[in-house]
Order: C-alpha cells, then structure tokens, then sequence
C-alpha cells in the first residue's frame, strides 16, 4: 500500500482547476477507495470556500478600483470649478472695462529721378491700446451667466449627497482665496 502526503495533495486539489476530487486523484494515480475518502472528505468545500473568498476580493478590488477613479473624476471637476469660478470672478469685474486698440500705419517712398521708380519704402507702425469704463457689455454677462449655469449642473450630476459642495459654496471658497490672496 502506498502512503500519499495527504496535505500536501489536498493543498494541490484546492489550488488546481479540477472540478471533483475524483478526477484530481485519478490524474495522480491515487486509486478511490474507503481509506482514499476517508482523508479526502471535506476537499470539496474547502475549495469551494477559497473560489468564494477569491470572487469576494475580486469584486470588492474592482468596486475600490471604480470608486477611485469616480473619486478622481469629482475631485478634477472640482478643481476645474474652483479654476472657472476664479475666472467668472475676475470677468464680473471687468465686465464694463472695454479695450480699444487703434493702428495706423505709415508708408513713406522715396523715388529715383532719374529711373522714375520708387527707391526706398518705409513703413512705420503705431498702436495705441486704450482702456475705458462704459455701460456694462450684455453680452458678456450672457457668456458669464451660461458658465454658470454649466457649472452648476455639473456639480449636481457628481454631487455626492452627503459631503459634496454646492455652486454657491465653491464660488465663495474660491473668492475666499482669492481674496485672502492679495
């Protein structure tokens, strides 16, 4: 009678692909009978019991994956928030600063006598940028109102319910800083 290092068969059938221990002891030439039964009772369900624990990890290492890059996905939108409510800021106080800019060019030619024809040209440039306050651009406060409402739907759409800020909360912390910057 052959002796078998029971341990070390039952490690191997829990680790294999076999689906019985029957074929798993017919592979290893281990023939099937009452001793064979005996040591072999209870390999089933701790095989069972390992392809549960793994499936359980599995899932919950893909459900900690997903999380984390939801997590990225509102913080990024976040921080794009906090960036454009710093922007709509600035453009709210310059929404009645307009910009003129005036060119005017030159052209100065000098002409051969004798061959008629021009023998030098110069051309000389001047720009003048101007800024003045006048009535408050309309269209400008459009723009501004549409980014806002933008944002504000994205914030709702990755909100979380519990701990997420709302538009009003970010444009404040962000014109906190801002403030607090200066």
């Amino acid at each position: 009678m052959a002796k078998y290092d029971w341990k070390q068969l039952e490690k191997e059938y829990i680790l294999s692909d076999y689906k019985s221990v029957s074929a798993f002891l017919k592979n290893k030439g281990v023939k099937n009978n009452g001793t064979t039964r005996k040591y072999t009772t209870g390999w089933k369900e701790k095989k069972r019991q390992k392809e549960d624990e793994k499936n359980t990890k599995i899932i919950e290492k893909t459900i900690e994956k997903e999380s984390e890059k939801e997590a990225q996905q509102i913080v990024d939108i976040k921080s794009i928030a906090n960036d454009l409510a710093l922007n709509i800021i600035q453009a709210n106080k310059e929404l009645n600063q307009h910009i003129v800019r005036n060119k005017t060019k030159t052209k100065k030619l000098t002409y051969d006598l004798f061959t008629s024809k021009v023998a030098t040209e110069e051309i000389e440039e001047k720009e003048n940028v101007d800024s003045y306050i006048s009535l408050i651009d309309r269209q400008g406060l459009k723009q501004l109102t549409s980014a806002l409402k933008d944002l504000n739907d994205i914030l709702n759409n990755k909100q979380d319910e519990n701990n997420g800020e709302s538009l009003a909360d970010a444009i404040q912390k962000a014109y906190e800083q801002k403030v607090g910057d200066k």
